[in-house]
């Protein structure tokens, strides 16, 4: 009775923890956000009016409409708009176009300029029509991709005029023309009006891909230790991780800050949905998700108050840095934020523990160290297969549909999620099985298993450190699991076991999942190897929880 009492506490702690790692209790409800300066009703009822019609490169009348629309709300909030106009602009279906730029500043009361800029960056244009697997030729609206973007800039700039007094700093909006066909609008300001980017010492840049999730943090500019720090100190409800710097760079994926980041220092910011809802008919006003919206504010309403109204950020190059930061949400805990030192020192820490663990057990007589590589090596293979597996089965998902087979841009393929959780979960019950039926034979095999799982984890990490130097989504977990290891062969405490998965659980739950949306059904190959590494160390520290007492 008690190990079902055990084991029914632990499943129920397990499930909250993925409502709590998903945002159930954070930026899903970030529109309930109180004494904020933005507004996320105002945001949407711009995005009403923005994503009424198509406006694509294709659509000159419309997306004159709203150029026109967001001219007339800058100047109500007592700006002095310009349009930046560039004819001719080759066009990728052939022929050129014509595209206009909208800028407007905001200088502190009283002055005519400023030694430094926050710049506020989204595009006006929705996407290009495209033709679908059915044949059908459909156009976005552009209610998320870039109506969330211009909507937030210019409830952002509302919210900060209210307290212009007390600005140190100035605010300049550029929405740009054409990003959806070559970035056009962003080459030409940076090659024709480079003057508009004078002064700026940050640069916000507001994209969408998708209508839902959290607004991630997902790229910055390079040397982004003082852009980090800044982040995580005045953001609200930060949602980051610094490598998805890295993924971004493999995706086929461009937006304006690409242009600009090797320039100026600062963010990317979006909601990175599933590929249904993007680039098509389906990115329209009844699909808007004021959450996602309200999120945008909650996190860069505080970080323009505090660049306007402090005098620290007076120098245009304060956020300028040789030095990269190492930044992983774990919602609802922290955001850690370490610098590349402390990254290392961490990763030494680590291992420490295990080199540690590893002689405590042996003298225990629970562990032989040989039983533990063959572990290392199982789990990868075991791991390698399982996603192998997975990726065929995907590939032939998309052959049945007449999808061409992506593995960072899987788009068309629908219901994606259903082969996807029976792939997970015939992995998690034949290995659960498997680990069962060993674990009966011998009390020790659990401990060889998941010292094996942690040797090979500190393995892939150290790879991953020299080559790209982020691993935190393998090392958090991997200290965890070793934390609640070193507890049990020494106190006797194996309670521990289930507070540590759970943080382990807070931190991978949202990763994979973020992994998966980012990079598509075709990346299931990765998603599941390293869903087999987590199911590995969730039956295994539960089983340390349930029924191993010394």
């Amino acid at each position: 009775m008690m190990r079902k009492v055990q084991f029914i506490t632990a499943l129920a702690l397990m499930i909250a923890a993925v409502f709590a790692a998903m945002g159930c209790f954070t930026f899903r409800n970030a529109d309930n956000k109180k004494n904020l300066l933005f507004s996320t009703e105002r945001a949407v009822e711009d995005i009403r009016h923005i994503s009424a019609r198509p406006h694509s490169v294709e659509h000159p009348v419309t997306r004159a409409m709203v150029r026109w629309y967001l001219y007339d709300r800058l100047e109500d909030m007592g700006g002095k708009p310009l349009i930046f106009q560039y004819d001719s602009i080759p066009y990728r279906n052939g022929g050129t176009v014509d595209i206009a730029n909208l800028y407007c500043r905001f200088d502190p009361e009283g002055r005519d300029t400023s030694e430094s800029y926050l710049m506020l960056v989204a595009h006006l244009d929705s996407r290009f029509p495209e033709i679908i697997p059915s044949g059908d030729t459909v156009c976005s609206y552009g209610a998320a991709d870039d109506g969330y973007g211009l909507a937030v800039a210019l409830e952002l700039a509302r919210g900060a005029l209210s307290y212009a007094g007390e600005w140190r700093q100035g605010l300049k909006i550029l929405f740009t023309d054409s990003e959806e066909n070559d970035l056009d609008g962003m080459r030409c300001a940076l090659e024709k009006d480079s003057r508009l980017f004078e002064a700026v010492g940050l640069v916000i840049n507001l994209e969408a891909r998708g209508v839902k999730g959290p607004a991630m943090l997902f790229e910055t500019s390079a040397g982004n230790s003082r852009l980090m720090d800044f982040y995580t100190r005045h953001a609200g409800m930060a949602y980051t991780y610094s490598l998805t710097s890295a993924v971004y760079e493999i995706m086929p994926n461009f937006t304006d800050f690409t242009l600009v980041k090797s320039h100026l220092p600062g963010y990317n910011f979006s909601v990175i949905d599933n590929l249904h809802y993007y680039h098509n008919d389906r990115d329209n006003f009844e699909n808007v998700r004021p959450d996602a919206v309200a999120h945008y504010g909650v996190q860069l309403e505080p970080l323009l108050r505090e660049y306007l109204t402090s005098d620290r950020y007076a120098c245009a190059e304060y956020f300028r840095s040789d030095e990269d930061g190492v930044v992983f949400t774990v919602p609802p805990i922290h955001t850690f934020n370490l610098t590349r030192t402390g990254n290392y020192i961490f990763n030494a820490a680590v291992f420490i523990m295990f080199v540690l663990v590893l002689p405590v057990y042996k003298a225990a007589g629970r562990i032989r160290v040989g039983k533990v590589v063959l572990n290392a090596l199982f789990i990868l293979l075991a791991g390698a297969l399982a996603g192998g597996a997975a990726t065929g089965v995907m590939w032939l998902a998309a052959e049945s549909a007449g999808v061409p087979f992506s593995l960072t841009s899987l788009k068309y393929l629908t219901w994606d999620w259903i082969p996807v959780l029976v792939l997970l979960a015939v992995m998690a019950a034949a290995y659960t099985a498997f680990f069962i039926s060993r674990s009966r034979k011998s009390d020790n095999f659990v401990f060889e298993h998941l010292l094996g799982l942690i040797l090979l984890m500190l393995v892939i990490s150290a790879v991953l450190l020299v080559a790209v130097g982020e691993n935190f989504f393998l090392m958090f977990p991997a200290a965890c699991a070793m934390a609640a290891l070193l507890l049990h062969v020494i106190m006797y405490m194996n309670i521990m076991s289930l507070p540590a998965l759970l943080l382990a659980e807070l931190a991978w739950v949202p990763f994979l999942y973020n992994l998966y949306t980012a990079m598509t059904a075709g990346s299931i190959g990765i998603v599941m190897f390293l869903a087999f590494l987590y199911t590995v160390m969730t039956v295994s520290l539960m089983r340390c929880f349930m029924k191993q007492r010394r």
